[in-house]
């Protein structure tokens, strides 16, 4: 479902920036020695409270109580991002829901079918590995037209698995034109329902509050009009989004 032309900044209410106090150069480089990389942090997934549709609107009341998880960085050097992402994460009994919020001022993709090369282009992904092993993990995307690409592996980059499905339900909402130039676009929205039985490595047929898991978060930026920018809730620091090793956590929280 592509839906439009609602403003993108009517699905997540703005970022709310506060005056930089004014600091000695002593404090500034302490405060730069104790803050943790992006991404360190563990992410509390907290309960949806009510039905979610997967529409990319990401209207629902319960998405105003999910934490947010970014501004994503440059996953080589986690150096803020030409662009603005942020995600939320949500769950259910039955489902794993990620929102994606994207600023661009020109949405573009070639690619309108699932399974398609979608990670050439633009695209927002999550990769999730609910064992916690570092092993069996599920890498999930979403482009601008609604495309989906899943796979699974048992290693990384190792056993892939492109005949796996997700089954997840998904959407977008654009703030703008698809693949028109001619005009500047604000920026898109998507939204995916995963369905946990789907899912490689769980330790339980579903979660509970308590549990954690090993995850990412990653966007694209390529092709045409594009920078060639990679972004990353945790980056990896190097050019392999399946760097497991460099995956963050998140806990389910009720």
């Amino acid at each position: 479902m592509i839906l439009f032309p609602r403003p993108l900044s009517a699905v997540l209410p703005p970022l709310r920036r506060s005056p930089a106090p004014v600091l000695t150069l002593a404090f500034c480089a302490l405060a730069a020695c104790a803050a943790k990389p992006p991404g360190d942090e563990t992410y509390l997934v907290h309960r949806a409270r009510g039905p979610i549709v997967a529409d990319g609107l990401l209207d629902e009341a319960s998405w105003s109580r999910a934490g947010r998880a970014g501004p994503l960085v440059r996953s080589m050097d986690g150096r803020p991002a030409t662009a603005m992402t942020e995600a939320r994460i949500l769950w259910d009994d039955e489902n794993l829901y990620v929102g994606f919020t994207s600023e661009d001022t020109n949405i573009a993709t070639p690619f309108f079918k699932d399974d398609e090369q979608l990670y050439t282009s633009n695209v927002v992904e999550i990769f999730i590995n609910p064992s916690g092993d570092l092993k069996r993990y599920a890498e999930i995307e979403l482009n601008p037209a609604n495309a989906l690409f899943d796979a699974t592996f048992t290693g990384r980059r190792q056993g892939m698995d492109l005949a796996w499905s997700s089954g997840a339900r998904h959407g977008v909402h654009l703030d703008g034109t698809l693949n028109d130039a001619r005009d500047v676009d604000r920026g898109w929205s998507a939204e995916l329902a995963i369905p946990f039985a789907t899912l490689p490595g769980m330790p339980r047929p579903r979660p509970q509050a308590g549990d954690e898991w090993r995850f990412n978060l990653y966007r694209l930026r390529q092709g045409p009009g594009q920078p060639g920018e990679g972004q990353a809730f945790r980056p990896p620091l190097i050019g392999d989004f399946h760097a497991v090793d460099r995956f963050g956590t998140f806990r389910f929280v009720e």
